[in-house]
């Protein structure tokens, strides 16, 4: 391989490099309104992330703060476990703004999804109670 040949290659690698390394414009976002309509996109995007069954949502999800925290192995017996001796865990999703688009961010995948149909606005992180 000649240099001229050799050094345009690099630059190739090195130009695709320097684009994958880029940041993602992304931010926090909060719903600009909820329905069943939103709620059944957002279920449906977090089976598709996560596995496993919809999980119940509250009326005003994403609408107060932009992560959504899920706890698994709700105690069904009607007793309260002693502090410390429960296996509850907690998965968190974050609702974001990505280029425009209103997501669903899954942080343990780091995958997301495209919420086509909801409306959200992006805020500043510290802007959230």
């Amino acid at each position: 391989m000649n240099s001229r040949a050799l050094v345009f290659m690099l630059s190739i690698y090195l130009l695709a490099g320097c684009k994958h390394s880029q940041s993602v414009n992304t931010q926090p976002a909060l719903l600009i309104d909820t329905s069943p309509e939103v709620k059944a996109i957002i279920q449906a995007a977090i089976v598709t992330l996560k596995g496993g069954v919809a999980p119940q949502l509250a009326d005003n999800v994403f609408i107060n703060r932009s992560t959504l925290l899920l706890e698994r192995g709700m105690n069904t017996s009607g007793h309260d476990p002693i502090l410390g001796m429960h296996d509850l865990s907690v998965t968190r999703f974050e609702l974001q703004m990505r280029h425009g688009q209103c997501v669903l961010y899954y942080p343990k995948k780091e995958a997301y999804l495209n919420l086509d149909g909801v409306e959200c606005v992006a805020v500043e992180a510290t802007a959230q109670k």
